[in-house]
C-alpha cells in the first residue's frame, strides 16, 4: 500500500516538475520575442540625437558637430551603429579632445563631448594656444586670459611649463596672477602681475612644495614690501625659498 502510494506521489512530482519546465522555457521565449520586437522596432524608426557639452566650452564648435552628424554618410554610420567612427571623426574637429558616442535602450544616440582646455598663449599677438596634452591650438575667437610663453621653446620645454601650469591651476589666485613663462639657462622662470620680482621655478619636480613656498613668500611679501626690494626668487632649493637682489 505505500509502496502504491509513494509511486502515485512520485508521478505527480514528476508532472509538476514537467509543466513548471514547460512553464519556464514559453516564459523565456516570450522574453525573448518582446525583446528582439523591441529592438526591431528601434531600428526601424528614427531617433534623437543628443549632443551634451562640456559646461564651460572654450571653443564654440557646436556648428561644425551639427554639419557632421546631419551629413548622410554619418546617418549611415549612426545607423550601422559604427560609433568608433563617429567618435574618431568628431575628436579630429579643433578644439574637441574626444567624444563618446552610445546608443540608450530607447533608440536615442548621445554624443558627449569633452573639450580641450587651453593653458596658454604662445606668444603675445598670436592666436595659437597651447593646451592641458601640450598641442598647439588655433582659434581667432578665443577671448581668455591666459599666461604667455616666450616665443622658439622646444617641444620639452613646452612639456614642462604645462605641468607647471596645471599644478598652478588648482590654486585660483596663483592661477589668475601668472602673467608670463620663459627659459633662461634651462630653467623654467614666470612672473605674477602684481609682484616686481621673477620666479625661478627650474622643472616640474616637487611642483607642489614649490607653490606652497611661493604662496607663503607672497603672503610676506604683501605684508612686509615696504622693506623688501628682490628682484628675484628662487624655488629650486629643497626645503627653503631664496630671494636675490641684483
Amino acid at each position: 500500500m505505500l509502496q502504491i502510494q509513494y509511486k502515485v506521489w512520485k508521478r505527480n512530482i514528476m508532472k509538476a516538475v514537467y509543466k513548471l519546465l514547460i512553464f519556464m522555457v514559453l516564459f523565456l521565449a516570450l522574453v525573448v520575442i518582446s525583446i528582439t520586437a523591441n529592438l526591431n522596432n528601434i531600428n526601424r524608426h528614427n531617433h534623437d540625437i543628443v549632443t551634451n557639452y562640456p559646461e564651460q566650452i572654450y571653443f564654440n564648435k557646436k556648428l561644425y558637430v551639427k554639419n557632421l552628424i546631419n551629413d548622410e554618410y554619418y546617418k549611415d554610420l549612426l545607423k550601422e551603429n559604427r560609433f568608433n567612427s563617429i567618435e574618431k571623426s568628431i575628436s579630429e574637429i579643433p578644439g574637441i579632445r574626444k567624444a563618446e558616442v552610445y546608443k540608450l535602450y530607447s533608440g536615442n544616440v548621445i554624443i558627449d563631448l569633452y573639450d580641450k582646455k587651453p593653458l596658454a598663449f604662445t606668444n603675445m599677438d598670436s592666436k595659437f594656444f597651447i593646451d592641458e596634452e601640450s598641442n598647439l591650438i588655433k582659434d581667432d575667437n578665443l577671448k581668455l586670459q591666459l599666461p604667455i610663453l616666450s616665443p622658439d621653446l622646444s617641444k620639452k620645454d613646452i612639456e614642462e611649463i604645462v605641468k607647471i601650469i596645471l599644478e598652478i591651476n588648482k590654486d585660483n589666485y596663483l592661477a589668475s596672477q601668472v602673467e608670463r613663462f620663459w627659459i633662461e639657462e634651462e630653467h623654467v622662470f614666470t612672473n605674477l602681475k602684481s609682484f616686481d620680482f621673477d620666479i625661478k621655478i627650474g622643472d616640474s619636480n616637487n611642483i607642489k612644495e614649490k607653490i606652497k613656498k611661493l604662496k607663503a613668500y607672497c603672503a610676506y611679501y604683501n605684508k612686509e614690501s615696504s622693506n623688501l626690494n628682490f628682484n628675484q626668487i628662487d624655488l629650486t632649493y629643497s626645503n627653503q625659498l631664496v630671494a636675490i637682489k641684483n
